[in-house]
């Protein structure tokens, strides 16, 4: 009850952030247990399901391989798929409508999610990363499904957070029957806010099984969209956030005057913000376009140009053709943005000193020479100067790339073997009752 309070006061006062920032889409209904017709007649199966809970883009991305295993492995069980963000919504519709019903993750108000749990009759719920809800978790443990946290991690601001709230912490996570976490410091971390021990195991990151094989097609599809010549370069500067894209194309306007065939490539993390990157684009004087436009009006001027990618999805294509990629959140203080998708197509990766959020993962390709980390705008220029000028060294930095990622893969395996014993374990216990 007092946690329903504290939700409530926190949901009124966020209420203006929600509206602000456009949140509050015509599908904000499903956050309140409420669908139509026919989604509530797909989730009431009376079947039991699987429901996998991912935030937004980043940690939907992560289940590609993991849904159409699971459908395999379990194909008389439903798969629910819930998103917060609109933008994880989307992504999951196109990559898994087939196989999952798609829904809007219910807001934690007990009232709202014991109807959806009843709804739903899940036999597990699977959290992808690290969603801690205390009255759904609650709703599940009542109702006898089985809670499992796959690819867990506790991010430096997050445990810091956590650690103020660990003696309320503990009995919401006694609820959960199972954790499987990227690192030995996320198992840790878990452990010291109350996960008992015997329920943690270190399985790895899923985000090294996002493998990607080069498309011959895509690429050449792509830079004729982009109207790139065989002999144009492209520096692609992924997932930025507000302050780097300024300091971006301060670095390609001192390496454009020396180098005609160069472009740039700014893929903003928030698709939202492309208008303003445009805009400052054009305000350094340079001709930028957007790549949604590109196939109303393919690009006729000359010159070095930068391309605005305002598309959700896309990315891994436009890295294909990147002749070396930035990636973005590392140069202000966000705690950085993913580096394998790069990296394992074998792109020369580049990132700043802010990676808190991907640390284990930027200390493999360091480790493995498979990366350069700058610490500021001027290193940037300087590494970024030095690949373009020598391609041998870019050529092997982007093959440890690939090499360090490809030698890490197994997690999303690993989570389906400990999915598949929680599954196992409610069902053994459904005969037993029966």
């Amino acid at each position: 009850m007092l946690y329903d309070i504290a939700f409530f006061i926190f949901s009124i006062f966020y209420l203006p952030a929600l509206i602000f920032k456009g949140k509050l889409h015509r599908d904000f209904c499903e956050r309140f247990g409420l669908y139509d017709k026919s989604k509530r007649e797909s989730l009431a199966t009376g079947q039991g399901t699987i429901w996998i809970q991912a935030v937004s883009v980043g940690e939907v991305a992560l289940c590609k391989s993991l849904i159409p295993a699971l459908k395999e492995k379990f194909p008389g069980l439903q798969i629910v798929f819930s998103t917060i963000t609109k933008t994880g919504n989307a992504l999951a519709k196109k990559l898994f409508s087939k196989d999952a019903v798609i829904i809007y993750f219910p807001l934690d108000f007990s009232f709202v999610v014991n109807r959806c749990v009843n709804l739903l009759n899940p036999r597990i719920y699977v959290m992808i990363e690290t969603e801690i809800w205390p009255n759904l978790l609650n709703a599940l443990s009542g109702k006898g499904a089985r809670s499992i946290l796959i690819n867990g991690r506790i991010s430096d601001r997050s445990f810091g957070k956590y650690k103020l709230v660990r003696r309320f912490l503990r009995p919401t996570l006694e609820k959960i029957n199972s954790f499987c976490m990227q690192s030995e410091l996320d198992a840790e971390r878990i452990k010291f806010l109350g996960a008992p021990a015997q329920k943690v195991n270190v399985t790895g990151n899923m985000k090294f099984d996002s493998v990607v094989a080069a498309d011959t097609e895509i690429t050449q599809s792509l830079r004729s969209l982009l109207g790139l010549e065989s002999c144009e370069e492209l520096l692609v500067a992924g997932s930025t956030h507000r302050g780097e894209e300024e300091l971006m194309i301060s670095v390609f306007k001192e390496l454009a005057g020396s180098n005609p065939k160069l472009n740039l490539l700014i893929a903003p993390r928030h698709i939202e913000r492309s208008g303003e990157v445009e805009a400052l684009a054009r305000s350094k004087g340079f001709v930028a376009v957007r790549v949604s436009t590109l196939s109303l009006s393919p690009p006729s001027d000359p010159g070095p140009r930068i391309f605005i990618l305002d598309t959700i999805g896309q990315l891994k294509d436009v890295y294909l053709i990147g002749t070396l990629v930035f990636v973005g959140g590392s140069l202000v203080k966000h705690g950085g943005q993913n580096p394998i998708e790069p990296a394992v197509l074998g792109r020369p990766v580049i990132f700043g000193p802010h990676m808190f959020n991907f640390r284990d993962i930027a200390r493999i390709l360091l480790d493995n020479a498979a990366a350069i980390q700058v610490f500021d705008n001027e290193e940037l220029l300087d590494r970024v100067r030095f690949l373009l000028s020598d391609k041998e060294k870019a050529a092997a930095l982007g093959r440890n790339a690939k090499r360090a990622v490809l030698n890490n893969r197994g997690a999303t395996a690993r989570n389906l073997e400990a999915i598949g014993q929680s599954i196992a374990f409610y069902s053994s216990k459904l005969k037993a009752e029966s």
